[in-house]
C-alpha cells in the first residue's frame, strides 16, 4: 500500500456488534483446517494446501496464490464454505478467490490506531490495501478523506469493493469509521474490539451509526 502519512482523524472506538457476528471472528487464527461455526470442521482433500498470501516484508505487501473456487458445490475449496456462510450467500456464487484469500490472512489481525500492517492496522489502512491489493486502486489515508473522495450511492447499489462509512462519535462529529462491502449486506473491516472481521450492516451498533456508502471515484 502506499506509505501516506497519518492524519487526525482514522477509527474511533466501536462496540463489537453480537447481532450476527460469528464464531470465526476471533482474534487468534487457528492452525491446521478451517474452524468455524460451532467448532465445525472441514479437511482440504490435501493437508499440505496452504491458504492467503505471503509477505515480502512487514511494509510491503505481495499476493500470494488464491485460493481454488469453483462454481460446482462438489469441486468448492473449504475456504469457499466458510466464506459462504460468513457471508450468507451460495457456496458456488462465491468464486472471488483471490479476495477470500485476502480477508482470510487478514481475519483477526488485531486493531491498532495508525497501523498498516500484521502487527496492527486501522479501520481505513485496511480498506487502503484491501482496495489497492485487490482492485489495484489509491485511497487517501483516513476513513473522512476516503468519504470524501467517493461517489455516494444508496444500500440498494452496493457492490462488492464499495466502501461504507459510519460517524461513531456522533452525528455530528463526522465520518470516523470505513468498512469494504462484500455481498449480502456483510462488510469487512478492522474494529477496535475485535481486529479485522465481518459484520452484517443490520447490526444494531452499525445500523445506528451508519452515515452512507460510497464508491471510488
Amino acid at each position: 500500500m502506499l506509505p501516506v502519512a497519518l492524519a487526525a482523524t482514522s477509527c474511533s472506538t466501536q462496540r463489537k456488534s453480537t447481532a450476527s457476528t460469528p464464531s470465526a471472528a476471533s482474534n487468534k487464527k487457528a492452525s491446521g483446517s478451517p474452524r468455524f461455526i460451532d467448532n465445525i470442521s472441514i479437511k482440504p482433500a490435501d493437508s499440505s494446501r496452504r491458504y492467503g498470501f505471503a509477505h515480502a516484508n512487514a511494509d510491503r505487501y505481495a499476493p500470494g496464490p488464491s485460493v481454488h473456487t469453483a462454481t460446482l458445490i462438489e469441486n468448492s475449496d473449504p475456504l469457499q464454505f466458510k466464506y459462504s456462510i460468513l457471508l450468507g450467500t451460495p457456496v458456488e456464487d462465491l468464486t472471488n478467490g483471490k479476495m477470500i484469500s485476502f480477508i482470510e490472512d487478514w481475519y483477526g489481525t488485531r486493531y491498532k490506531y495508525g497501523g498498516s500492517d500484521k502487527n496492527g492496522i486501522d479501520c481505513s489502512s485496511f480498506s487502503q490495501t484491501f482496495i489497492s491489493t485487490l482492485y489495484g486502486l489509491s485511497l487517501p489515508r483516513t476513513s473522512a478523506q476516503q468519504f470524501q473522495n467517493s461517489r455516494r450511492l444508496k444500500k440498494g447499489e452496493l457492490q462488492e469493493g464499495d466502501l461504507v462509512f459510519f460517524k461513531t462519535r456522533g452525528r455530528k462529529a463526522g465520518v470516523s469509521h470505513v468498512g469494504v462491502y462484500l455481498r449480502n449486506n456483510k462488510f469487512v473491516h478492522a474494529s477496535t474490539s475485535g481486529g479485522v472481521m465481518i459484520n452484517d450492516l443490520d447490526d444494531t451498533y452499525y445500523a445506528a451509526h451508519y452515515a452512507g456508502a460510497g464508491r471510488i471515484l
